[in-house]
């Protein structure tokens, strides 16, 4: 009796040891009834670019550490509910003229948001899949930490075809609408997911933000050029490495008096993610 549950012991070891790892990380992936995802982002990020004010010209650099953790569950029905925060470490902003220099400095946790995600058509196994979602950003943290001071609604659809040999392009639009005047962003972002084998995963994305002028500020547009990648190190746990280069056009004030000409930097990062 002693060999045969040992026997029985040893194999469902080795099937959990080989069972191919689970995660929900494609943006048209909802979680199944009571799956639970946890998430922790760390990121860094350089920008630079020139500015002018009143006719003089100098340098912008912004320079941050900061991370996001969130935590996703599914109610069934192909419904998702999620919660996030983020924590800046550190933010500096500096302006360096011919005469003077500034520098603002931010950290602390920056504005809770909570999002639902609800697949219309497809799934998994499907050949294409659309989700529709909706977030909401909080103003909680304040001017004294890391808030934006704005409370933000956030509409978004995702849609996603699955082409076989684990070969998943995907698209997404978002609109991030922001309250006391301050400019909206509409998002397109297109990407592709490609699975190298159980352990490894690619996803190169490309994010266009168009951000809408505002009574004081004219509209401009950003570039996001990222790679990333899911590596299983355990059983529904994964660490996500990324890079990415970004880059600004310029915008001014409306009354002339200052300009921000094109800017561009790089992010890196990882995130932890686990699937319970």
């Amino acid at each position: 009796m002693k060999k045969i549950v040992l026997a029985v012991l040893g194999g469902i070891l080795m099937t959990t040891a080989t069972a191919h790892a689970e995660h929900k990380l494609l943006v048209t992936d909802v979680l199944d009834k009571k799956q639970v995802e946890a998430q922790a982002l760390f990121e860094y990020s350089h920008t630079k670019g020139d500015i002018t004010d009143l006719g003089e010209s100098g340098k912008r650099t912004l320079n941050a550490a900061e991370s996001l953790y969130s935590v996703g569950v599914g109610l069934g029905h192909g419904l998702e509910v999620s919660a996030s925060i983020p924590y800046v470490f550190s933010e500096r902003d500096k302006e360096q003229m011919p005469d003077f220099g500034t520098q603002d400095k931010r950290d602390g946790f920056g504005d809770l948001a909570l999002q639902a995600k609800y697949r219309l058509v497809g799934g998994e196994e499907a050949p294409y899949s659309v989700v529709a979602g909706l977030g909401l950003k909080f103003d909680t943290a304040g001017d004294s930490q890391a808030g934006t001071g704005t409370t933000d609604v956030i509409p978004f659809i995702a849609a996603s075809a699955n082409l076989g040999h684990h070969n998943t392009p995907y698209a997404i639009y978002r609109a991030t609408i922001r309250n006391h005047d301050e400019y909206d962003t509409h998002t397109l972002s297109v990407g592709f997911e490609k699975e190298l084998n159980h352990t490894v995963t690619l996803d190169a994305k490309v994010d266009a933000n168009f951000n809408t002028a505002t009574r004081d500020v004219t509209a401009n547009e950003d570039f996001n050029f990222e790679l990333s990648s899911y590596l299983q190190v355990a059983h529904n746990f994964y660490v996500l490495p990324s890079v990415a280069y970004t880059v600004a056009t310029d915008y001014r004030s409306k009354d002339g008096a200052a300009r921000a000409g094109s800017a561009d930097g790089f992010r890196a990062g990882f995130s932890l993610y686990y699937l319970f």
